[in-house]
């Protein structure tokens, strides 16, 4: 490693701005009170607490877990929707119709909708969640079929190879990474909307705890339960996603 890349590598550029943050964030928190801003000591010790009394892995899991039902939903939906708009000309102009419209319904309207018909139960930030991230993955799988490469099939054809041996062969790899980047973005984007859904209704998950804690004056521990939200993120980014990719990248 040559000496001018290896601050790169140990992320010091990075270190030192957080430093900067945080020295800021102190400043801050010192000039306007605990209540506004608390202090980035308070909020280390408020994770320590919920660390050692295992309140961090309740709240958590009961928010990955409405998501994984919403979010896994909304993946299988966009497939079976992405293999239509492959299948049809005329389905895939119905697809992109549809999908015009869901991306322009707003979070909060599916979250009002979703506390009408399903009432303050879990289902609620499961609907919401499904509703949102589905068009976001559904439009990068089509965005995908559609960039399938026309002559692989064509070929396939000289080769006399089935429909089914054609999906496997040249559809799939193709389309993969266009799925894989949905899905990255979908479970982002389902982790933010299930958190809000949450504070409408439910008694567990990192929302709930968020506005519990807001109710009770507990501003460090709203600053916690955001940080607990960056480390989930950022965990599943590169323990899952990350790890797919390289391993989908090997097989094709």
């Amino acid at each position: 490693m040559s000496a001018s890349r290896w601050p790169a590598r140990l992320h010091l550029p990075t270190f030192g701005a957080l430093l900067a943050v945080v020295a800021v964030w102190s400043l801050l928190s010192w000039r306007y009170g605990a209540y506004l801003l608390p202090s980035p000591l308070s909020v280390v010790r408020g994770f320590a607490d919920i660390v050692g009394s295992g309140e961090v892995w309740t709240h958590t899991g009961a928010s990955l877990a409405r998501i994984l039902v919403g979010f896994g939903g909304a993946v299988l939906v966009a497939v079976l929707t992405g293999l239509a708009a492959f299948l049809s000309r005329l389905a895939r102009g119905v697809v992109h119709d549809a999908l015009a419209v869901l991306n322009s319904t707003s979070v909060f309207v599916w979250i009002v909708i979703s506390i009408i018909w399903f009432g303050l139960s879990n289902w609620a930030p499961i609907f919401t969640t499904f509703m949102i991230t589905l068009p976001v993955v559904a439009s990068n799988i089509v965005e995908g079929v559609e960039q399938v490469d026309r002559r692989l099939l064509e070929m396939g054809d000289v080769y006399r190879l089935s429909g089914g041996e054609k999906f496997r062969a040249v559809v799939i790899p193709s389309t993969l990474p266009y799925l894989m980047a949905g899905m990255k973005v979908g479970f982002g984007l389902a982790l933010k909307v299930s958190v809000v859904a949450e504070i409408f209704g439910v008694t567990s998950g990192i929302g709930y705890i968020m506005n519990y804690s807001r109710e009770i004056l507990a501003t460090q521990m709203v600053f916690v339960w955001a940080l607990v939200m960056i480390l989930v993120m950022m965990l599943t980014d590169k323990l899952v996603f990350d790890a797919v990719s390289r391993r989908l990248a090997r097989w094709r």
